[in-house]
């Protein structure tokens, strides 16, 4: 089962990707190369054995050096399937967001690359937040299951943007309910 995040506010939201870091100049143009001398000679065992990718256009291909550059997140619209979710929110506008949003000690151990991304996820998205919040109004963030939207929170947590820090253990675990503000009054 794939767990999915849902932010909603009392305004309309920005749709579309942020933080993402593609590689420029010649970098760009070493991955290109390599990707169309790959397409047309099509080594067995690899994607363009089974599909032709020689038509597609350079702007068309994303390119990344690291994957912490690859990391960011994405806000769309939810499907007419989620509209159930609606009922957990108080705000109005409701949205899916996608990233990574977890973080550990073990992580950090057995995968640091991996780590600095899901780290850079969720400063993405505790910035995201911030920057569509007022004083006075909260957003709101609440994870479950795909296909689970009727799940009633399990975990109500309130988070004041103006004084909290990201500790080294961090997740949005399924059935959680966020409510973010800045400042002191927190409505639940």
């Amino acid at each position: 089962m794939s767990l999915f995040h849902y932010i909603a506010a009392g305004k309309e939201l920005k749709l579309g990707s942020f933080g993402l870091k593609q590689s420029e100049g010649e970098k760009r143009k070493k991955w290109l190369e390599k990707f169309f001398e790959e397409a047309k000679n099509k080594p067995k065992g690899t994607i363009f054995e089974l599909i032709d990718l020689t038509n597609v256009s350079e702007d068309e291909i994303e390119v990344y050096d690291t994957w912490e550059d690859a990391t960011g997140i994405y806000v769309e619209e939810i499907t007419k399937e989620e509209e159930e979710v609606r009922k957990h929110f108080k705000n109005k506008f409701v949205y899916r967001i996608f990233g990574n949003f977890y973080i550990s000690e073990r992580l950090k151990r057995i995968n640091y690359e991996k780590y600095k991304a899901h780290k850079k996820a969720i400063n993405l998205l505790f910035d995201y937040i911030s920057s569509n919040l007022s004083e006075g109004e909260i957003i709101e963030v609440y994870s479950c299951y795909w296909g689970e939207w009727d799940r009633k929170p399990e975990i109500i947590s309130n988070i004041d943007l103006n004084n909290f820090e990201l500790p080294e253990e961090f997740e949005l675990r399924c059935g959680e309910y966020i409510v973010f503000k800045k400042g002191s009054k927190i409505l639940s």
